[in-house]
């Protein structure tokens, strides 16, 4: 199973927290980076999630690709250097919040 290192599951839980404006473990204790560590996917769900519930998106499949990439990404880390891409991943995740904030 492909794990993220801990200080990146916390920069995952940083990013969720200031989208649901959350303390640690919000959201049900989903936003939580010992969670993220294994499940660094959820973290995305969770932002992605949110921006539709809210009714901020523009479009129902504005997130779609983003999710797909990284899915299969995390998915396959062998095959897709997943190790290189979680800053990529972190980094679009990122600019995802920020726009909405």
């Amino acid at each position: 199973m492909f794990r993220i290192n801990h200080s990146d599951a916390i920069e995952l839980e940083h990013q969720v927290r200031r989208m649901f404006n959350c303390d640690r473990s919000g959201v049900s204790g989903l936003a939580d980076a010992d969670n993220f560590e294994s499940r660094p996917m959820d973290a995305a769900v969770m932002v992605v999630s949110y921006i539709h519930a809210k009714g901020l998106h523009h479009s129902e499949t504005q997130y779609d690709e983003f999710l797909s990439k990284y899915d299969t990404i995390f998915s396959y880390p062998d095959e897709n250097d997943a190790d290189h891409e979680v800053g990529n991943f972190i980094g679009e995740l990122t600019e995802i919040v920020e726009s909405y904030l």
